[in-house]
């Protein structure tokens, strides 16, 4: 799974670093990165993202593209 996270959007509030603190981090700006792509299960990734209160994640299939979350 491919995961972006829309620094734009992002307004720090790491909940998808609790959700899935092998994968996401907080930067010098508090701003959410991504650590470790394949640092957690996918059901883990997708609770991240789906509790980010921006929708700043975004998850798509590596080999199609396809968006998973969220849809568009």
């Amino acid at each position: 799974m491919k995961i972006t996270v829309d620094r734009a959007k992002c307004e720090g509030y790491g909940k998808c670093v609790e959700a899935a603190p092998k994968v996401f981090k907080l930067d010098e700006k508090f701003i959410s990165v991504v650590s470790d792509p394949k640092g957690d299960t996918d059901q883990k990734i997708l609770l991240a993202a789906k509790i980010c209160p921006t929708k700043a994640i975004i998850l798509e299939e590596e080999e199609t593209g396809k968006r998973i979350f969220p849809l568009p």
